[in-house]
């Protein structure tokens, strides 16, 4: 539906308030205009000023039914409201945008539209996810649409999860429970970028996707069949590798930042106070975990190798800090606090968008956009606040979120009803949902000053995306008679063909196909090696015992990088001439082994068997039907295992 914003507006308030009004909006969301947004002020973060909060009937004074108008004074920034009672049959049909860290809004950027997706909930009256457009020069703003027939099934799903990518203008992210997907916004094509079932097993799902800025890389948590998280997998769309990361404790989300190198893993890995992260280095496999009490984040979003947080553990109230990955996270100069809150009891920054990332922008000059909604008025705390990276505490007030817990529109919940908005990938634009003290919600636009916090905007102009990795074509056999029968215990080592290509190595070196310790502590479980090929329903791991003194684990096991020891499924635990069986960690049985015996773990349609010397002496009471890879953990000095081979392994 076409709607003329001037109209409206002069329909609503009047030629003279509509002069006034449309010299601000007019001239602050249209580009064509001015370069610079209009209104917003800098208040200290550490400062207890506070605006008085908006009624219902305020706000309705100066909303359009849709389309441009001004925040009061004193913010005077310019809006734009997306929906209306109209797209949802006159219900409260519109799903809160989601999460920060995903984006509602396109790249934009050397076009005059801008493009929006927001979840009109069918069983309310709505279309299902549906695309939106602003013009950015005219201040138009439409409903273009249900982005699928009625007969669809992603006519009914919320639309949470689901972002564009920061780098193709049309590009929206999705997921099918199993399948991260491409969709074209205006073509409706589909494309999978990868099915997690090739990769980790039929019974995996995938939920909470991230992609990083270029397209390559994507981060999901991992659900088994009875939709448990068993940990995260990051997908490499330019090798078709993926690598999974089990879990370590209790289990909350994984985001890859928007380089695609570091890993975010959030869980309690020690049980401890709260939330722990992981941060994985993807090119290294290196791993360090960041406990709770040193800063770990709860709510953040990610730059180019820096964490954007909120840290409940400081010392002052609604803590943000910055953290450079890939340096002591302990160290002076981490940790930077750039903003705040006046009181604990104003229930916490809220969410954090930090989806205007750029690479080659030095942190300090990036700024970050939260909001939030609370009962009480209390400083920032119901507004939407953007700040800059740089320790400046300089808070940038955008503009009121307009949210009332206590009126029924947006949902049963306060959670549901809480803004949760998000940047567009150029930081000038920020959208949010909204009850405005209404019995539904909307959708809501407003245009970012970021030149108050001396920041520049923009952002790459949208490119072409990389095709995604096809999988390597099987090689075509030469002819050949038919080959003979696996034979049956007592089982053979295997060929040479089946040496281990390794996708982590960390304090390891790889000498063909030998491993050995060369860094970390002695007697520390900190040097590992993970196989990038896998068994599945048959295959076998094979290695020489080249010592028998030192303490190592060897063995299959579905995790990735960081799985600890007491994690492998099938695994031997080697040490001073014994060599025990262990099933994630718990004792099966034993026997005795020399320098230069041979070992093979075996799977056979699921069935798998320890031998020493090519004679099996314990058949497992597990059965798997699961990819697994080849893992090592070595804990002494210099310790070694030879001859290692992977049979049957897949890439």
């Amino acid at each position: 539906m076409r709607v003329d914003t001037r109209g409206v507006l002069n329909a609503l308030f009047g030629s003279a308030v509509l002069a006034a009004m449309w010299q601000v909006c007019g001239a602050g969301l249209a580009h064509a205009q001015t370069s610079q947004a209009p209104g917003g002020f800098i208040d200290s973060a550490t400062g207890s000023g506070l605006r008085p909060r908006l009624s219902a009937g305020e706000i309705q004074a100066f909303l359009p039914p849709r389309g441009v108008f001004a925040f009061p004074p004193p913010y005077g920034t310019a809006g734009a409201r997306l929906t209306n009672a109209g797209d949802c049959g006159g219900g409260d049909c519109v799903t809160y945008v989601g999460y920060s860290y995903w984006r509602n809004i396109n790249n934009h950027v050397g076009s005059e539209t801008l493009l929006v997706v927001l979840g009109l909930d069918r069983r309310r009256g709505g279309g299902g996810p549906t695309l939106f457009s602003y013009n950015k020069r005219t201040g138009e703003t439409r409903n273009e649409g249900p982005l699928f027939s009625p007969d669809s099934p992603h006519s009914w799903a919320s639309g949470e999860g689901w972002y564009f990518s920061a780098n193709q203008r049309h590009v929206l992210y999705m997921n099918d429970g199993v399948r991260l997907l491409k969709y074209d916004v205006i073509t409706h094509a589909v494309q999978t970028v990868f099915d997690v079932r090739d990769h980790l097993g039929s019974d995996r799902r995938i939920w909470q996707l991230h992609s990083s800025n270029d397209d390559r890389v994507h981060s999901a948590t991992v659900k088994d069949g009875n939709y448990s998280d068993v940990g995260c997998v990051a997908y490499d769309q330019s090798t078709g590798r993926a690598t999974f990361i089990a879990r370590k404790g209790d289990f909350d989300e994984c985001q890859i930042d928007k380089s695609g190198r570091w890993l975010l893993v959030k869980e309690n890995v020690d049980g401890r106070n709260g939330e722990d992260n992981r941060i994985i280095d993807l090119q290294s496999g290196a791993e360090r975990i960041f406990y709770d009490e040193e800063g770990a984040a709860g709510h953040s979003d990610l730059g180019h190798g820096y964490l954007v947080a909120e840290d409940n553990m400081y010392n002052r109230p609604g803590a943000v800090r910055v953290w450079q990955f890939g340096q002591d996270l302990n160290a002076a100069g981490q940790g930077t606090l750039v903003y705040g809150l006046a009181s604990w009891d104003g229930g916490g920054v809220g969410h954090l968008s930090h989806a205007n990332a750029r690479a080659g922008t030095p942190v300090s000059q990036q700024m970050v956009c939260s909001s939030n909604a609370y009962r009480e008025n209390l400083p920032r705390v119901n507004e939407i606040v953007c700040y800059r990276l740089d320790g400046s505490m300089n808070a940038l007030i955008v503009a009121p979120n307009m949210t009332d817990l206590d009126a029924s529109g947006g949902g049963s919940d306060d959670y549901s009803k809480r803004p949760k908005g998000n940047l567009d990938p150029t930081g000038e634009y920020f959208v949010w949902t909204s009850n405005a003290g209404t019995s539904r919600s909307d959708a809501f636009i407003v245009r970012v000053p970021q030149h108050k916090l001396g920041v520049s905007g923009g952002a790459p102009a949208p490119a072409q995306a990389p095709p995604p990795a096809s999988p390597a074509p099987a090689p075509v056999a030469a002819p050949a008679p038919t080959p003979a029968p696996q034979p049956e215990p007592p089982l053979a080592p295997p060929a040479p063909a089946g040496a281990v290509r390794w996708m982590s190595l960390i304090n390891v070196i790889d000498a063909g196909d030998t491993l050995r310790k060369t860094g970390g502590c002695h007697g520390c479980a900190d040097a590992s090696a993970v196989s990038d090929g896998q068994v599945t329903s048959s295959g076998a791991l094979t290695f020489v015992a080249s010592e028998a003194e030192s303490l190592r684990f060897v063995g299959l096991g579905s995790g990735g990088i960081g799985t600890g020891a007491g994690d492998l499924t099938f695994a031997l635990r080697l040490q001073s001439g014994v060599a025990e069986v262990r099933e994630f960690g718990a004792y099966r049985t034993e026997i005795a082994f020399s320098a230069g015996d041979t070992f093979r773990i075996a799977v056979d349609a699921g069935a798998v068997r320890y031998s020493k010397n090519g004679t099996v002496f314990h058949t497992s009471a597990s059965q798997t039907g699961y990819a697994m890879r080849a893992h090592a953990v070595l804990f002494d000095a210099n310790a070694t295992i030879g001859g290692i081979a992977l049979g049957g392994a897949v890439r």
